[in-house]
Formats: structure tokens, sequence, C-alpha cells
């Protein structure tokens, strides 16, 4: 209002101050595009209007003119026109700061017609070419503020990775059964063969308006697709295997209720379900539903304490014995240290099967670690899972089986290498299981190059 004023006073001074017979004040080109982003801006969207249409009489392509049409439309409820008028700026646009301009103006006219999703395309667009540090925060503001009223929340991973064992395949090449001392040969497909692994992973979640305070519910479908690339050493290993027979996809449905128990919201219980089904080598592989209950507790000095109840069905397809009812508990502590964020969970799991292979109990301890602050442009995490399963009996073993898991896993994200709101991310992982049967050695070093939104 200030600014609008002020230029009001400069303009109404110049035709004060000529003779009662000269010729009317003009305005040059500039100064009339000043005038109206500055009514427009003030919230005088008819005033904002007039100029913008006098500016486009003298050229139509007039990207600023345009752009303060499509905010002035805007403003008036005329949403349909403010979108002609804003992809018009951005077409005509010859520099960064007018096509961010414009950008922003589409942004704001779909997000006052309800179409947030789109809106959120064209904040990401204006935030890829902000011409300053302040332009890119305002759009990323903008971005927060329109995601937390969209109803509709849009997820997906890409990610490309080499890998020393794609099939999951042992790590040894001959095997013993039930405890005679003869070694048998592992066939080379059921080798660990190395190649390359390409995921792809799409998400919707649907957010339902809250029926009262401190409650969410959320509906959730989801499909991830990996496809595997054999190297040329497997293929010399294993002549007979394809890539298409370690090909996984999953395509999953889920509902979650958040609610809040205290008005402080410190203590936060989730209700999670889950059914799916999935594919493995192009085959029908089996069918799940899983059901959890997490409570957590947050302190006031920001550390938080978990507790969850969870149980799965997993009927299998290719193998109905190895179908499988799998109970699990777990306790989890989340603490600062300076500028660190750790984590410490414990989980024991009940698997039950009418196959030995399958029916075990195991314990996992969990230790994560996160950067709460970028050092040298990176965000880092990290963390390590050891995991212990006994299973009472076993065809190849006599006196049952153990098998012990080690995963370990460091995670970096390029925080100023981004695009259109998307930043890669570099995850390092290592796994070795060792079993006291040779086929259930595994070991898989993998580099995986990825994808997530900085905002």
């Amino acid at each position: 209002m200030k600014r609008l004023a002020q230029v009001l006073i400069i303009v109404a001074s110049l035709i004060s101050a000529a003779p009662a017979q000269a010729k009317p004040v003009t305005l040059g080109v500039e100064a009339m595009r000043q005038l109206a982003f500055e009514a427009v801006t003030a919230g005088f969207a008819e005033q904002a209007l007039v100029y913008a249409d006098l500016l486009l009489q003298r050229d139509p392509k007039d990207s600023t003119a345009l752009t303060v049409r499509a905010q002035a439309l805007r403003a008036l409820g005329r949403t349909q026109e403010a979108q002609v008028a804003a992809k018009l700026a951005w077409k005509s646009a010859q520099t960064a700061s007018g096509r961010y301009g414009a950008a922003m103006a589409m942004a704001q006219a779909l997000s006052s017609e309800g179409r947030r999703m789109a809106a959120q395309l064209w904040l990401r667009r204006a935030a890829q070419i902000a011409p300053n540090p302040r332009a890119y925060a305002i759009a990323r503001r903008d971005f927060g503020y329109v995601k937390s009223r969209n109803p509709w929340v849009l997820q997906f991973d890409v990610s490309a990775s080499p890998a020393s064992n794609v099939n999951n395949g042992s790590s040894n090449s001959y095997m013993s059964i039930g405890g005679i001392p003869i070694l048998f040969d592992i066939p080379p497909d059921q080798q660990a063969l190395s190649g390359f692994q390409f995921g792809l992973g799409l998400s919707g979640t649907y957010r339902f308006s809250p029926t009262a305070p401190n409650r969410q519910t959320e509906a959730r479908v989801g499909v991830m697709a990996q496809a595997v690339v054999l190297s040329g050493d497997a293929k010399d290993k294993a002549p007979s295997a394809r890539a298409q027979d370690y090909a996984y996809t999953a395509l999953e449905f889920g509902l979650t209720h958040h609610r809040a128990l205290d008005a402080a919201a410190l203590n936060v219980l989730h209700l999670t379900g889950t059914a799916g089904h999935n594919w493995y080598g192009g085959d029908d592989l089996s069918n799940y539903m899983r059901a959890s209950a997490d409570l957590d507790h947050r302190f006031q000095n920001g550390t938080s304490l978990g507790f969850g109840v969870s149980g799965d069905h997993t009927a299998r397809l290719d193998r109905p014995i190895q179908s499988s009812d799998r109970l699990a508990v777990k306790l989890g502590y989340n603490f600062a240290l300076a500028t660190n964020r750790l984590s410490l969970e414990v989980e024991a799991a009940q698997t039950s099967s009418d196959s030995v292979e399958v029916r075990n109990d195991a314990v996992t301890l969990s230790l994560g670690w996160r950067k709460t602050k970028p050092v040298a442009g990176l965000m880092l995490s990290g963390g390590i899972d050891l995991t212990q399963q006994i299973f009472a009996d076993s065809r190849y073993v006599i006196g049952g089986r153990e098998d012990n898991k080690v995963t370990a896993q460091l995670q970096m994200g390029f925080q100023h290498v981004e695009y259109m709101g998307f930043s890669p991310v570099l995850t390092m992982q290592a796994t070795q299981v060792q079993s006291n049967t040779a086929q259930n050695e595994h070991r898989n070093l993998g580099i995986t190059l990825g994808i997530q939104s900085a905002f």
C-alpha cells in the first residue's frame, strides 16, 4: 500500500506540475509496469488490470503485463482467465525473473481453483529458475503451504545400483544335506550373481478430512518394480540364468489412522492395515496382509520413545507350504546428541509356518544415525542392523539352523545439486549372512543412486 501510494504521488506531482495548456503527461513503459505491479501487490486488482491491458495494447507479448494481468484476474476470482494469462507470460518471458513471476502467478491461479497438485508442479518450476535466494525461499515456502492443504501426496522413487548379488544367491558353491559329510554342488543360478538393479516406485496417499482435532486418516496405494541386468561374469557363471527370472513387482494398498492421545500431541497412536500382492520372475509369488499398532511418546527435551506390535500373514502362491504368519514387537528410542540424531530399536519376532525352513524366532537390533546439519553440502545418515534367526529344525543341518545377518548402510544426500526440487541420493549398503548351512550364507555389496524431494 505504501509503495503504491508513493507511485501515485509521483504521478500526481507530475500532472500537477505541468502547465494547464501543456500536453498530458505520458508515463513510460517501465513506469507503467511498475504502477501495474504496485497496484496488484497492494490489492487494487481492477486498477492493475486496466494498467496491464493498456500495456498489452502496446505489446501483446509483454510478459510483465501478462503476469500482472494473471495476478489481477486471480484476485478477482477469474481463475481460468488468470491461467491463460500466466501461460502466455511463461511463453513470452525472456529472463529468469520473468519466467519465475509467470510460474508463481500460474501456481496461485491453480491453487485458488483447487488444483493443488498442478500448482505444486509450477512452484517446483519457479524454484528451479528462481533469480535469487529470496525468490527461491518464497517458492519453497509457498510449495509447503500448498502441499499442506493438498489431500493427495504423490511420491516416486527411482534408483539404479550395481550389486554383487542380484538374485539373493548363496555365496558358496557347495552344501551338505542333513548333516551327511558329503558336499553337493549348489546350482550356478542359485549362487550369487552380480549385475545391476533398477528400481521404480510410485505411491499415492489420500488424506481424509479430519473428523476431530488431532486425528488423521490416510489411504495409500503403491506399486514398486525392480528389474535386473546380469553382468558378463554372471552370464558366464550361469548360462541358463535369465535376468527376467529375478524381476520383482509389488502392488500394495493401505489404510493408516493417526490419533493424538493428548492435547499437546506428546502421545500419538498409529494404526495401519496393509494388503498386497507381488510377482517374482513374472509369476505370482504371494498375497500378504499386515496390521500394526505403534505408540510414540515425545518428551519435552525432544527425545522420543516408541512401542509397536505387528502381525503379518503371507500366502505363498508358488510354494503354499512356505506360507507363514509373523508376530513382532519392537521398542525404540530416539534422541539428539550435539548435531546428530540417534535411534536405537530392538525387535523380537516369531514366524510360524508348515515349512521348517521358514518358521523361526528372530531378534533384530537397529542403530540409526542422522546428521542434523549438512557437512560440506551433504546430508549424511546411516545405520547398522544385526539380526539373529533361529530355526529349530532344518533339512540341511542336524540340530537346527542359525542365521546371523549384518546390514550396514551410509546415505549421502547432495543438498546443492537440485532440479525442480529433487536432489540425488547416494546409498552404499553391505549385507552379510553367516549360517551353519552353506546354501544360506549370503553376501551383497551395492551402491544405489536415487532421487528424493528436497522440500
